[in-house]
């Protein structure tokens, strides 16, 4: 077990292959390619992304087919590659979601950049669709008053 220092648990301990290697970091976020994959609980379909070297770093992320049935970014086969794998159906997929603290029901997701992991070798990296159906901000609760 590692023991990791997180935003949202404080101190907890996490087996070594939750760790994820983003060889180019995150968007924005360059500098930092460690992270770890959390789950609050079983029951959430939410789950954090926590920089290893950073306390103060971490994402929400969800699996976009939860909303979205049909996601499918439009990422090249050779980007595909820099993460080892050779097509997007072998890979796990998450969008960060922004939780507005004054209102939770305006919650957006990324669908742009999503991040796609290689579970075979835990290299991961978050790509740009190209695909113009997919929004930086996408409301995830439409109809909400």
């Amino acid at each position: 077990m590692v023991e990791l220092l997180t935003k949202p648990f404080g101190k907890i301990e996490i087996y070594p292959e939750q760790i994820l290697n983003f060889e180019d970091g995150l968007l924005g976020f360059e500098t930092y390619n460690k992270f770890a994959l959390i789950e609050e609980n079983e029951e959430s379909p939410f789950k954090w992304l926590q920089s290893v070297q950073e306390q103060g770093l971490a994402f929400i992320v969800i699996q976009p087919y939860l909303f979205i049935d049909d996601y499918k970014p439009s990422i090249p086969i050779e980007e595909l590659s820099e993460i080892g794998l050779e097509k997007f159906e072998d890979a796990l997929v998450f969008v960060i979601v922004t939780i507005p603290l004054e209102n939770p029901n305006e919650m957006t997701a990324n669908l742009q950049g999503p991040i796609l992991i290689n579970k075979k070798n835990s290299k991961a990296k978050q790509f740009i669709s190209r695909d113009d159906k997919h929004p930086v901000r996408y409301k995830m609760i439409e109809g909400q008053a």
